[in-house]
Parts: C-alpha cells; sequence; structure tokens
C-alpha cells in the first residue's frame, strides 16, 4: 500500500515543481475568436499563407507572431467573422 501512495505524491510534487524549477511558461492559448493555424520557421512564409488564407476566404484576419521562448518560430493566429 506505501509505493503507490509514494509514488503518487512523487508525480504530484514533480508536476507541481518542474514549471517552477524549470521556469516554464504555460502553453500558448488561442485569443479570443482566433485559431492557431501554424507553427513556422520564416516570418515571410507565415505572412504569405497568412494573406492568401484571407484570398481564398478560407479567414478574414490573421496575423503572424514570432515567440523568442520558442526559438523564434512564428506562431500563425487567424479569425473568422
Amino acid at each position: 500500500m506505501r509505493r503507490p501512495r509514494t509514488a503518487a505524491l512523487a508525480v504530484a510534487l514533480t508536476m507541481v515543481l518542474t514549471p517552477l524549477i524549470a521556469g516554464a511558461t504555460p502553453a500558448l492559448a488561442d485569443p479570443p475568436g482566433g485559431t492557431l493555424r501554424g507553427v513556422y520557421h520564416s516570418g515571410d512564409f507565415c505572412r504569405s499563407y497568412g494573406a492568401e488564407g484571407v484570398q481564398n476566404d478560407l479567414w478574414d484576419w490573421w496575423y503572424c507572431e514570432q515567440r523568442a521562448s520558442a526559438n523564434n518560430m512564428w506562431f500563425l493566429w487567424t479569425f473568422t467573422y
């Protein structure tokens, strides 16, 4: 009986302490009304794909966001109204 309780406690402590020790940020959340459509290495590609989606009526508005915390990757957020 003791081992499962000890293991459960160890898992719980690990889940609580890991983000504090590693300095992790919470997962990206979609902005209100927005959808994450892709993550890209190139800002130019992100912008061209966002503009192409508007031209083809896939979404109404978009923006690309670069995040240093994600190795300078580009995130394409789209919005449909």
